[in-house]
């Protein structure tokens, strides 16, 4: 005798219901048969916004756009088989970059796997160790303590989500057919019945004794004092209790934090390992997540402080730098307001701050007039975009060039936020990333800078039905990959090209036709001066703003640039 379809139905819409209830809004669907139930029910709700996006590696890094942008949890949920391992690149990228992401893939019935039945495969746990938890929902839903258990999955599986560090969490779903509704059947969406369970927490912040007995007598012994933001966006009141104190604030391109007073942006062109020795700090204080600049972590390893405080609240803290001595569980808002209501006299403190803004200041002189001798380069467009977006602008970064082409310009406005896939840094996903940005917040324009290996690898971002109007690509396309050539190893290769450089003549221009996009091809300095005014304008399509460019005259003017900034 089969199961009763009509209870598994209701299950499964009150499961839906139950997300609803404690805050999902957002769902990305990937077609497919087994995730049937899930799916419509989804779609079906009132309260839920669905999307359906059939590349299930694109749809994920979507939903992790949509979640970022939202500061919301959103679910995705996908058919068996292989579509779920598809959602791996964007799952473990969301969870180094702890966004909250409910991934819900359906499975086959345990007795099938491993049996040559179709779409059948291991799917318990197939996240393994990039995952906060996974969950695996019974396969029968009839006894009451089965029911029990559904509901107790979602409130466990939301609040782990959402609890500090947020990240993604896994729900494994067997179903059984027949599982499609008939045409006269409805999913009951009785949220009265659905017992919620909401975890209440404190907001952690250092004891007073702590600081008069540790942390103070440190801050009074040692004058230099460097505070390094990491990977997050701007936060107001970080920003006040930063900008009070007489210390300089590293801030890479992905930290929002470059328009403070006290901010340096250019730290990974004027440090090298081995000089700027002055610049070495006493304390060390990190907050946020990762950064981008290679010659910030390595002069940090070279030069370690004394002391390496970084803050978080909770969860596994890394050592990037080599010199940690404390994790101070506090939220960045109470330690920095706590530290700014400390009174640091300038005359101590401030030599340090001038030494690091000094060096910042010369590198910001420099860009003024640097380009004007030097051939059209990639370098230079990214400068010109970066000065030139429009107020209240998102600027997507996509990884490899892209991202280090920014850092070196540096963003020091506060009406521009960026993100950057930098949890794992890859270039799998950025573009769907920046979609399901740009889906989320229609009122901002969102610009992604990208080059063509990180474009054409996720080209299935814009096979959906959903482009929006307000998202704009700057594809920098030298046809391959010219990171390579900065790399000693690979650019002393006979390979170069084929192997590691990928050289590909590919142009957007017929993707472009093929999904009605507003497309610019740009092959001269004349041309980009004379087009790019136009391109940064409100349009009725999403666009590509495509510059044909030379690898080796982006190298050379990328080496200059820093060659330039290290005089000093």
């Amino acid at each position: 005798m089969g199961h009763n379809k009509s209870e598994l139905l209701h299950e499964v819409g009150q499961f839906v219901a139950q997300l609803s209830k404690m805050g999902v809004k957002d769902v990305v669907l990937s077609p497919g048969s087994r995730v049937a139930p899930l799916a419509l029910a989804f779609a079906r709700h009132p309260e839920i916004n669905t999307l359906s996006v059939s590349d299930e590696r694109s749809a994920a890094f979507v939903a992790m756009g949509i979640a970022q942008q939202t500061e919301r949890p959103v679910v995705i949920a996908c058919t068996s088989g292989t579509a779920a391992l598809n959602y791996t690149p964007a799952i473990t990228e969301a969870y180094y970059q702890r966004i909250p992401v409910i991934v819900i893939t359906a499975d086959r019935p345990t007795e099938w796997i491993d049996q040559w039945d179709g779409q059948t495969i291991r799917q318990n746990n197939i996240f393994g160790n990039h995952i906060k938890k996974s969950f695996q929902m019974p396969d029968d839903l009839s006894h009451p303590d089965a029911k029990w258990y559904k509901e107790r999955i979602g409130n466990e599986a939301m609040n782990e989500a959402l609890s500090y560090p947020q990240g993604p969490v896994h729900i494994n779903w067997p179903l059984r057919e027949p599982f499609y509704p008939d045409a006269e059947e409805q999913f009951a969406f009785d949220s009265t019945s659905i017992r919620v369970r909401k975890e209440i927490s404190s907001e952690p912040y250092v004891e007073e004794e702590i600081w008069e007995e540790e942390l103070i007598p440190l801050l009074q012994e040692h004058k230099k004092i460097l505070i390094v933001a990491g990977q997050g966006q701007f936060d107001e009141e970080v920003g006040e209790s930063l900008s009070s104190l007489p210390f300089p604030v590293a801030s890479d391109v992905i930290s929002n934090y470059g328009q403070l007073d006290n901010a340096t942006v250019h730290q990974d062109v004027f440090l090298t390992p081995n000089k700027n020795t002055e610049l070495q700090p006493d304390i060390l204080i990190t907050f946020g997540k990762s950064v981008i600049s290679k010659n910030l972590k390595l002069f940090l390893r070279n030069n370690k402080p004394v002391e390496h405080w970084h803050i978080q609240e909770a969860g596994d803290v890394p050592d990037p730098f080599m010199a940690l001595t404390k994790v101070i569980r506090s939220s960045d808002v109470l330690f920095f307001d706590q530290l700014g209501s400390i009174n640091f006299e300038e005359e101590e403190y401030g030599e340090y701050l001038s030494s690091w803004k000094e060096y910042n200041d010369r590198v910001k002189a420099q860009k003024t007039d640097f380009f004007e001798l030097l051939s059209f380069s990639e370098l230079e467009v990214v400068n010109h975009l970066i000065n030139s977006l429009p107020e209240n602008s998102t600027l997507h970064l996509a990884n490899s060039m892209s991202v280090r082409y920014a850092n070196f310009i540096g963003v020091e406005r506060e009406d521009v936020k960026v993100f950057a896939n930098r949890g794992t840094s890859g270039i799998d996903g950025s573009t769907s990333t920046a979609i399901g940005h740009a889906i989320a917040n229609p009122d901002e324009l969102h610009f992604l800078l990208t080059g063509d290996l990180a474009f054409f690898y996720d080209r299935n971002a814009f096979w959906n039905n959903y482009l929006p109007s307000n998202l704009k690509v700057v594809l920098l396309n030298n046809h391959g990959g010219v990171i390579f050539r900065m790399i000693d190893g690979p650019a002393r290769q006979p390979e170069l090209g084929e192997y590691f450089e990928t050289e590909q003549r590919t142009s957007a221009k017929y993707l472009a036709e093929e999904y009605k996009l507003k497309h610019w091809e740009i092959n001269s300095r004349e041309e980009f001066y004379f087009t790019f005014d136009n391109f940064l304008q409100p349009n009725s399509q999403a666009c590509i703003y495509e510059v044909k460019s030379n690898k080796e005259i982006s190298k050379n003017t990328f080496k200059a640039f820093k060659r330039e900034g290290m005089k000093w």
